[in-house]
């Protein structure tokens, strides 16, 4: 009896609990209803510059046209949001509007992980492959690969290409030997520090040739300090070839 009891009052209160919500919701729907957009509110928060505030403002003006005066309800808020998210910059966009007659529009910007180079022109790309580009006020601080921008438009060697760098940038011991990356005539990957060439070849391998890299700064560099190699070949199986010459 105290079971079935329990179970009804259970009942009781999810019933007024979800009609005292519909409630509120018509009650909140009742006083939007007539109020109009006053103003635009935007924020692009985060450590990037890519794209501004004052950009988005007139990117959503041009699209939409007048909203200041247009019913809260009438204003469509997932076409802004779409034709935000189409901005290469921009990795999500949230708009929303609040009783006081605020529309609210807030960009988050893609974080970039290596900055493509060549002869001026280039662009970033993010850890999951999406490529942007440049910005000519706001330059981030990432590594920099130097090489034929087409190759980023591979897919599969843009992916390994930024594995390859985030495992570098993420190791506090290799991002302060390697400062910057570049492909040479040849299509060999090569890492690039202070003075010093790395020539790493294709993306096979890694674990043996981060291990060759190991033993040339462990062993062979320091006995070389006075007269030190320019060129380190880790790419063949078996051998670490240093030269003097860049």
């Amino acid at each position: 009896m105290k079971k079935a009891v329990s179970i009804v009052l259970s009942v009781l209160f999810f019933l007024v609990f979800f009609a005292g919500m519909g409630a509120l919701l018509y009650v909140s729907k009742t006083e939007r209803h007539g109020i109009s957009c006053k103003e635009l509110q935007v924020s692009v928060p985060g450590p990037h510059k890519f794209i501004s505030e004052d950009e988005i403002r007139a990117s959503i003006d041009n699209f939409y046209g007048i909203y200041v005066g247009q019913r809260l309800e009438d204003v469509n808020l997932e076409s802004i949001e779409q034709m935000l998210e189409k901005k290469a910059p921009v990795r999500k966009a949230e708009v929303w509007i609040t009783d006081d007659g605020m529309l609210h529009a807030v960009v988050y910007q893609r974080d970039p992980v290596l900055r493509f180079e060549h002869k001026g022109n280039g662009y970033y790309t993010d850890r999951y492959g999406n490529i942007f580009p440049l910005s000519g006020d706001y330059v981030a601080e990432v590594p920099v690969i130097s090489c034929d921008p087409k190759l980023g438009f591979d897919p599969e060697w843009l992916s390994q290409t930024i594995s390859l760098v985030r495992k570098i940038s993420g190791s506090s011991v290799w991002r302060e030997r390697i400062g910057g990356y570049a492909v040479d005539s040849n299509g060999d990957f090569v890492l690039l520090g202070e003075g010093l060439r790395i020539i790493y070849g294709d993306f096979k391998e890694s674990g043996r040739k981060f291990a060759a890299m190991e033993k040339y700064f462990g062993t062979i560099a320091p006995l070389r300090a006075a007269d030190p190699y320019h060129t380190v070949n880790v790419k063949y199986k078996g051998q670490i070839i240093c030269r003097k010459d860049l």
